[in-house]
């Protein structure tokens, strides 16, 4: 009796593993496909009927998973934080903080081009009635703690308050920000310098700027 209970119990967690799966593969991907949708047909395309259609299920199933279309967007503009997380994240350590603020800035570059859709809707307002909520705006700033930390590993003894690291890396990520948006819309398909090498002179500006080095910090 003993061993057909944890057999009966290894089976049940089994299924419920794999069906847990399904479900946040199948949100992945009402997800994905919705963010492709809004850029591809702009915001008045992303309804619930026409997402169940493009996924292939019923708005039944949508509004279980999501709540509301509301709901959805909101998932739209934490799964985009998220992949930024993973990106940042994945960044090596170059062995020093400044060179680590720079690598953070092309990985942030790296996210954007690559998830342009989720760029989209996390900063570009491409949905103009949509506004995230404190909560979830708060969530998506966390993930520029990398950033901070960097920026106060980085400033020199006496040239700048500890307390002023998030703003000093705010100004870098505006400088960032800004790049990203230009580049994404094509204003740097010109010849010259590459988009990668302006943003390098443009931070490198920056950097300079805000955080002076000492001996004691390079």
């Amino acid at each position: 009796m003993e061993n057909n209970s944890v057999i009966n119990n290894s089976g049940v967690t089994n299924y419920r593993v794999a069906q847990e799966q399904h479900q946040q593969t199948l949100r992945r991907k009402v997800l994905d496909d919705a963010s492709n949708l809004l850029v591809r047909e702009g915001p008045t395309a992303l309804t619930m009927r026409r997402i169940a259609q493009l996924v292939g299920c019923s708005t039944t199933v949508l509004y279980t998973m999501f709540g509301s279309k509301q709901g959805l967007v909101d998932e739209l503009y934490l799964r985009g934080f998220d992949i930024l997380r993973q990106a940042l994240e994945a960044v090596p350590y170059p062995g020093n903080p400044r060179d680590y603020i720079y690598a953070l800035c092309h990985a942030y570059r790296g996210f954007a081009l690559s998830n342009s859709t989720y760029y989209s809707i996390m900063f570009l307002k491409v949905i103009p009635t949509y506004t995230p909520s404190d909560t979830n705006r708060l969530l998506g700033l966390e993930n520029f703690q990398l950033l901070v930390q960097a920026v106060q590993d980085s400033i020199a003894p006496g040239n700048v308050p500890g307390d002023d690291a998030w703003e000093i890396a705010r100004i870098i990520w505006a400088t960032l920000h800004g790049h990203v948006g230009l580049e994404l819309v094509g204003y740097f398909d010109y010849p010259g310098l590459s988009p990668q090498q302006r943003l390098e002179r443009a931070l490198q500006a920056v950097v300079d700027k805000l955080l002076p080095t000492t001996d004691s910090c390079q």
